[in-house]
């Protein structure tokens, strides 16, 4: 009898409150400053089909949504008022808010700060330590954060949380992508590297990964809308698998090419010395055994580079270094043309005691006929280089030449085609221009590169691309 009575209380009381939206916690947030409400639903078809008549909408309050003849959709934006009217934007990407004291915070240590993540019903909250990251982007008013999560405020100790489709761990990135006018090229970037590139040692370390996972997000910083934000995994020695140190024993290695101090772009190889975690521009991410590096190997890889004699480097270069992963490399760094990206800004890995060295892309933000700041570098008939992958051309070990072309004919048929490059690009834009996110995110950042409309960047985009292929085609293939 009691259930039959709360049958009956459901069903006379379902009427009146059907036309009420209440948001989950975690998937809205509302802008004061901007009059801005974003609000992250996945599946909104089944909302406006649960709610044939919206009147209104409960976020931290209660607004009225002033049209309610209007069906709900991602393509529109919509005027809700509570004591104020505000813009109400819906989207499918994924929510989140960052808290923290913006007086404290700097590029050089982590201060705590709260951080909340929606997407599609998972629901993520967490104390965690943050600071500002970047160099050139650090001048920029849309700061990117490097973000660690920790259990409290007081140990630091850090802990793991897991998003769908990337993986479990502690270090994340956020990165604002000011200096990118389209918010496409880093993200298309990142992502063509981990097609064309899989780990040579994929079957031994079926986890390992040849880059890193990255996905779109939009946040809120202290409950003000901060816009799109390309939320990403870090590189390091659980992302690639490499294998631990025993004791005092290295077996796995991992370096950042850091800045431009002759060793990355393999111009110079000066002496080192294992007290420092620097060495010629690279700096040592794994392993630091009581606090000192080991760059014996490193060093022997850059001195057959820069002072080998040319029977030395033909007879040794592949003891080094792993040709497969070298000709990928080059080759998407001439297709993206990251011009940052030979002399820093990337990493060299070593599986273990004995294997080669290989390349991992970093930071790719300065690409495809743009430099680091954002402008236009339209320059697609030129070939990049450094010394390494300079001298493999010039000397050709074990028909090296001939192993690049033929990869070259490989990748252009498929992850390397026009239609699938442009394809990729059109894809993103057209979604950014339907769904309001370009709207939204220039309703916040207005810089110089907005003084070009998003159709004009665009259409250089793909002109550039067309242009710079067909260049690469002319000399890869002569070779």
């Amino acid at each position: 009898m009691k259930h039959i009575i709360q049958v009956l209380f459901f069903v006379c009381f379902v009427p009146t409150f059907a036309q009420d939206i209440v948001a989950e916690e975690g998937s809205y947030g509302v802008d004061d400053t901007n009059k801005v409400i974003v609000w992250h639903t996945s599946n909104l078809d089944s909302v406006v089909t649960a709610h044939k008549t919206i009147t209104s909408l409960k976020f931290d309050k209660i607004y009225t949504l002033e049209d309610a003849s209007s069906n709900l959709s991602y393509t529109n934006q919509y005027k809700v008022s509570n004591s104020d009217s505000y813009t109400l934007f819906i989207t499918k990407l994924p929510l989140i808010h960052i808290t923290i004291n913006t007086a404290k915070i700097d590029r050089f240590s982590k201060i705590p700060g709260y951080f909340t993540y929606y997407n599609k019903g998972e629901y993520k909250k967490s104390l965690m330590g943050v600071r500002h990251r970047g160099n050139l982007s650090l001048t920029f008013p849309k700061k990117s954060y490097d973000i660690e999560f920790w259990t409290d405020s007081i140990s630091k100790n850090s802990k793991d949380l897991k998003f769908k489709g990337m993986r479990s761990d502690d270090d994340w990135i956020l990165d604002g992508m000011f200096n990118e006018p389209l918010r496409l090229r880093s993200h298309i970037s990142t992502k063509l590297w981990t097609k064309v590139h899989k780990p040579y040692y994929a079957d031994k370390e079926p986890k390992a990964k040849s880059g890193f996972e990255v996905k779109y997000v939009e946040v809120f910083k202290n409950n003000q809308y901060y816009g799109l934000y390309q939320f990403s995994e870090s590189v390091d020695r659980k992302q690639l698998q490499v294998k631990k140190h025993d004791k005092k024993t290295i077996y796995g290695e991992l370096y950042k090419a850091n800045s431009y101090d002759g060793g990355p772009d393999f111009t110079k190889a000066p002496k080192y010395n294992n007290l420092f975690p620097h060495w010629a521009g690279f700096r040592v991410e794994y392993p630091l055994i009581d606090y000192e590096a080991d760059w014996k190997n490193l060093s022997d890889f850059v001195n057959l580079v820069v002072n080998g004699s040319d029977n030395d480097f033909i007879n040794n270069i592949e003891k080094h270094v792993h040709i497969d992963n070298v000709i990928d490399y080059y080759l998407f760094i001439n297709v993206v043309r990251a011009t940052d990206n030979l002399g820093k800004n990337y990493y060299l890995g070593k599986y273990t005691t004995g294997e080669p060295y290989f390349f991992v892309a970093w930071d790719l933000d300065g690409v495809m006929g743009i430099i680091q700041d954002g402008k236009r570098e339209n320059y697609t008939n030129d070939i990049l280089g450094n010394g390494l992958f300079n001298r493999l051309i010039q000397l050709n070990p074990n028909n090296y030449n001939q192993k690049l072309k033929e990869r070259w004919t490989a990748l252009r048929a498929n992850q390397f085609s026009n239609d699938n490059l442009l394809s990729k690009i059109e894809t993103i834009y057209n979604r950014f221009t339907t769904e309001n996110i370009y709207k939204r995110e220039q309703l916040v950042w207005i810089n110089k590169l907005n003084d070009t409309s998003n159709q004009d960047h665009f259409t250089y985009l793909n002109t550039w691309i067309n242009k710079r292929m067909s260049h690469l085609d002319t000399y890869f293939n002569s070779l």
